[in-house]
């Protein structure tokens, strides 16, 4: 059998199809080429804020590092403190007991 050559018309439909198709594909392509700008924007923004929240978080690790060390050196004055208060109370105590010593050998 011999094939038969398309007519113009047909020729013209075909065209116009395909013309419909391509610029469907444009649209397609400018709507995703939108959608991945969006995207990278969005991923920018996601990236700068990770970046400020990990400098925060220094910051943060770097007081917290004072704080405790603050913290440990009030701890240990507190130590020396109560030490030298517990052996002034022993020193005193010890005195009011030799004074009451003396006292009691003066008063036989």
């Amino acid at each position: 059998m011999a094939e038969q050559e398309p007519t113009t018309g047909e020729l013209s439909r075909l065209i116009q199809r395909v013309e419909g198709r391509i610029d469907a594909l444009g649209t397609e392509i400018r709507d995703l080429a939108a959608e991945w700008r969006g995207q990278i924007a969005s991923g920018a923004l996601v990236s700068q804020r990770v970046g400020q929240l990990e400098s925060s978080q220094s910051d943060q690790e770097s007081r917290l590092r004072l704080v405790e060390q603050d913290l440990s050196g009030r701890r240990e004055a507190a130590e020396k403190s109560r030490r030298a208060n517990m052996w002034i109370a022993t020193g005193i105590t010890v005195c009011g007991l030799i004074i009451t010593l003396i006292f009691n050998l003066m008063g036989k």
